[in-house]
């Protein structure tokens, strides 16, 4: 009689178990179903007007391989290098290596944008150390670092228009 109610029981916990798998089952094809349906709604039905971007007037085009170079000046920086007792300090000036065609382009919109360039190159170099600024890698990585991050400041649809930047002058006293 006992094993009559424990096989009554095992019975239960399994029709139980079978019951929620079967609700979540079918919470998880609704939920898919719900997910594969929206875009249906959502997205325009004309094909045509999916594949347009929007026209913006601002955006420069892509150099080509074999443009003649042109190099657009930056100020003077000096910044003290983060030491102990802040006597050392760094002053670089540099030219950004950019396409002949885009000369104009650029150098305005790096004129527009100087004082927010500037305040990130200023942080950027205010928390290095001697260290990090020392020998052929300091220098290249440093080089690397505002090449990246002029770019993503100026350029925001994602390519790349500065080629290099070149040190003029490099002095850590």
């Amino acid at each position: 009689m006992a094993d009559d109610n424990e096989s009554g029981a095992d019975d239960k916990k399994k029709s139980g178990m079978l019951s929620k798998l079967v609700i979540w089952g079918a919470v998880f094809v609704m939920g898919a179903g719900t997910g594969v349906a929206v875009p249906m709604f959502v997205l325009p039905s004309d094909p045509k007007s999916a594949h347009r971007s929007p026209v913006d007037e601002d955006r420069m085009d892509i150099p080509e391989p074999d443009d003649k170079l042109a190099f657009v000046d930056f100020d003077e920086v000096v910044v003290n290098l983060n030491d102990d007792r802040y006597s050392r300090y760094l002053t670089c000036t540099f030219s950004l290596q950019i396409a002949a065609s885009q000369q104009e382009a650029i150098s305005k919109l790096v004129e527009d944008k100087n004082v927010v360039l500037k305040n990130w190159l200023i942080a950027h170099l205010r928390d290095k150390k001697l260290e990090d600024v020392r020998g052929k890698l300091g220098h290249n990585l440093l080089r690397r670092e505002i090449h990246d991050k002029f770019n993503a400041m100026l350029f925001t649809d994602g390519i790349e228009r500065i080629q290099d930047v070149l040190f003029q002058d490099f002095k850590v006293q």
